[in-house]
């Protein structure tokens, strides 16, 4: 059996990740704020977890419970796929209240270095396929007015996902860990970004014109990228992949 961990599989990208990687064979572990009734009636091998990553103080706690349930007896390999983001609050950083910033970065940074560092912990022994992705963002690179606490946070879970990559090569039983960039998706976050009012949020114009210009890749695709690299042999351990310059490549 392969065990999967999932954050953010209500919609979009987590939601599609999941529906692509149900099989007999495989149990997934859903985790997001609302329960995604419809995942659910598609599998009887998954466990829902109904559980806000702003609350981080509960998040090892989620994870024992979590590895609790998990067979290690008949476990082929443990997986983490860190997706849930947001990109709220959309404002200079000036205007921006502190309870959204503390938010945006709970969710966007903090809570995918809480879930890896009890993954890690938790699967320590166990000499079995481990590997965990952390979903990014080319915003770590690319910067636009209005978006500093998503890049920043985006920037900081690249360097995560480089130093713990470093640390797990001096483990017994090391976790292959890689940051991935999925580029512009037609979800919901890009539908919030275009939509905001472009006098506060001067980006809007940069996310209605990628959509115009039907740039935008769906979900569903992207999700296949993404498992694709999950199970890769020459799984990219330590690496920053940009999936829009392995897309054009035919992956």
């Amino acid at each position: 059996m392969k065990y999967f961990i999932i954050t953010g599989t209500s919609r979009g990208i987590g939601e599609s990740i999941a529906e692509q990687l149900i099989a007999p064979e495989h149990h997934l572990f859903c985790i997001s704020r609302e329960k995604n009734e419809r995942l659910l009636r598609q599998s009887s091998n998954i466990s829902y977890l109904e559980f806000d990553l702003n609350q981080t103080g509960q998040i090892e706690s989620l994870m024992e419970q979590i590895f609790q349930a998990i067979d290690k007896t008949n476990a082929e390999g443990i997986y983490l796929i860190n997706n849930a983001s947001m990109i709220a609050p959309t404002a200079f950083i000036d205007a921006a209240e502190a309870e959204d910033i503390a938010r945006n970065i709970h969710v966007n940074l903090l809570a995918p270095i809480l879930l890896s560092a009890s993954f890690i912990k938790q699967t320590k022994h166990d000499a079995i396929d481990k590997r965990i992705i952390n979903i990014s963002s080319a915003s770590a690179r690319n910067h636009h007015p209005g978006m500093s606490l998503y890049s920043a946070a985006k920037a900081g879970l690249d360097v995560f996902s480089q130093c713990a990559a470093l640390e797990q090569n001096h483990a017994q039983a090391p976790v292959g860990i890689v940051s991935i960039w999925p580029g512009m998706i037609d979800t919901a976050l890009q539908r919030e970004a275009r939509t905001q009012d472009k006098a506060a949020f001067p980006s809007a114009e940069v996310f209605e014109s990628v959509n115009k210009a039907g740039m935008l890749a769906t979900p569903e695709d992207t999700a296949r990228q993404i498992i694709a690299f999950l199970f890769k042999k020459d799984f990219e351990h330590g690496a920053v992949v940009d999936i829009y310059d392995y897309s054009k490549m035919g992956l």
